[in-house]
């Protein structure tokens, strides 16, 4: 089977691990520190944290905008459950809006509408590695004084104009996920571009401790006995931040990252020019807004109608290529119900028609041309 996705490994990130296991420092270490400073300068953010997950990245961001009772947060239905997790932990009610029916991103224009006096944040998602509207919901963000946070999870080193994605609102989380395009194995950060919510993140991060301020030296992790002061509880949080073996992995993954995204570019447009030959009407490749850089993170496409995107999975499936659907609405899982009982008729109305096909930047010229081959036949039957 072809996978949907695979990270991309050699000898240079065996070597940044075993370089870990020699120094038996597993966490806070030396790859934590450089990796950030790494990514802060790849995405010129004012401040960047490593963590465990995306997931992780985003309960920080709901704790740094404190996020409370009644507080409403609006977020596309069409979305991964760790965004409407990040908030009901805080006691805040998911506001879910439809998307734009050719991007699967949020949509500017219901977000409008749901604005209200309790609105406290908007959560955005770049699906795809493709920018949102994100500069027009930015203005409609700050006109209303309302947070807005990036889920840049599937948008690391993407550009809307020239700014990086996950760097315009007031915070970005991208993930390293094994499914991404950059991997850690398991892990995310945080990017948070907002300088009144600086105070509070290293405490956060560190169990709500103010441990960062008294323990900088990551190979003598202790505090000098004429010390007159110690690190205490200080702030809620909890075990944020990612482990060495993570960091050393995203460490030498970012080095590799041009090399890596040359590849899935160069995929992407090949898929993208074999559709467009096509002039098919049976389905369509979601693509970038213009004046945006995407980070060709997945190969989507939209069917006419629910027949033929189940009918193409099972073709695609039974030649060993993978071939999936991908978010359930959140409004309609069984705990978005408790939520909400929107209607949102672009997101109902295509969710079960979207499939995502292998893209991934080790892929073969035999796995590519038979991807191809087989879209081909479908769109001839």
């Amino acid at each position: 089977m072809i996978p949907i996705t695979k990270p991309s490994l050699d000898n240079s990130d065996y070597k940044h691990i075993k370089k870990v296991l020699k120094s038996k420092i597993l966490t806070d270490g030396y790859f934590q520190q450089k990796t950030e400073i790494l990514l802060k300068k790849s995405i010129k953010s004012k401040f960047v944290a490593l963590t465990h997950s995306c997931t992780a990245a985003l309960e920080i961001s709901a704790i740094l905008i404190n996020l409370k009772r009644n507080d409403e947060v609006i977020m596309p239905s069409y979305g991964f459950v760790s965004v409407a997790n990040a908030v009901v932990l805080r006691g805040a009610k998911p506001i879910f809006a439809d998307i734009n029916p050719f991007t699967l991103n949020i949509s500017y224009d219901d977000i409008q509408k749901k604005i209200t006096k309790r609105t406290k944040a908007i959560y955005v998602i770049h699906y795809a590695g493709n920018s949102c509207e994100i500069e027009k919901i930015s203005r409609l963000a700050k006109k209303n004084k309302i947070y807005l946070v990036e889920d840049s999870a599937h948008a690391f080193l993407a550009k809307s104009k020239n700014r990086f994605l996950g760097t315009i609102g007031d915070i970005g989380v991208f993930s390293f996920h094994e499914t991404k395009n950059l991997v850690a194995g398991q892990g995310g950060c945080i990017s948070i571009n907002n300088t009144s919510l600086l105070k509070r993140a290293n405490s956060i991060l560190d169990k709500g401790t103010d441990r960062k301020k008294f323990i900088k030296n990551f190979k003598n992790k202790i505090i000098k006995s004429n010390n007159k002061k110690f690190y205490s509880w200080v702030d809620i949080g909890s075990e944020y931040r990612a482990s060495e073996l993570a960091s050393a992995l995203l460490y030498s993954q970012i080095l590799k990252a041009k090399n890596i995204q040359k590849k899935r570019k160069y995929l992407w447009n090949k898929f993208y020019k074999c559709i467009l030959d096509l002039k098919t009407e049976k389905f369509f490749l979601i693509k970038p807004l213009a004046k945006s850089t995407s980070a060709y993170h997945l190969f989507v496409l939209i069917f006419k109608n629910s027949k033929l995107s189940h009918k193409f999975k099972s073709k695609m499936q039974k030649s060993n290529i993978a071939a999936t659907f991908h978010y359930v609405p959140l409004h309609k899982s069984k705990m978005g119900k408790k939520f909400s009982n929107s209607k949102l008729p672009v997101t109902e109305n295509i969710y079960d028609r979207i499939v995502r096909l292998p893209l991934f930047p080790d892929m073969t010229k035999k796995e590519a041309n038979k991807i191809m081959k087989n879209i081909k036949e479908f769109n001839y039957e």
